[in-house]
């Protein structure tokens, strides 16, 4: 599992499986979350079965589910809330990781510089250049 960090309360990685849940808990992830919607695809876990796994090691389990690019308002609120009120280190998964750096950046640009934010996913793989006018929207809504 390749987990990458997008700041200090956030890292990142594409699904786990069943097995990593438990690899995560060595690691000290308190809060895991996904941003896959169940039954997206076949190959993807059963999203109970990691629901339970997960909270009978003690960690908090959120799902927002996204379909790729398409982050309303609504889903940016909900992801910067769960980001907010959950313990750390919190883990967020989709099937690349790409959804959860978009969502963080979104919900982050209020608070932080763009550009930050831009080179923060960029050293974690995730390219948001598409996505800086947007972003820079976000600024607004302070």
């Amino acid at each position: 599992m390749n987990i990458k960090k997008l700041d200090e309360r956030l890292s990142v990685t594409a699904q786990p499986s069943l097995e990593d849940i438990d690899a995560l808990a060595e690691h000290g992830f308190r809060t895991i979350f996904s941003n896959r919607p169940r039954g997206e695809s076949e190959d993807q876990p059963n999203m109970q079965v990691l629901k339970d796994k997960a909270e009978s090691l003690s960690i908090v389990r959120h799902e927002i589910p996204v379909k790729p690019s398409e982050y309303s308002q609504a889903d940016i609120e909900a992801f910067a809330e769960t980001l907010q009120s959950s313990p750390a280190p919190i883990l967020g998964f989709c099937r690349t990781g790409k959804r959860v750096a978009h969502l963080w950046a979104y919900s982050q640009a209020p608070h932080r510089p763009v550009s930050e934010l831009m080179d923060a996913a960029d050293a974690a793989g995730y390219d948001l250049t598409p996505l800086r006018g947007s972003l820079e929207q976000q600024v607004g809504k302070r």
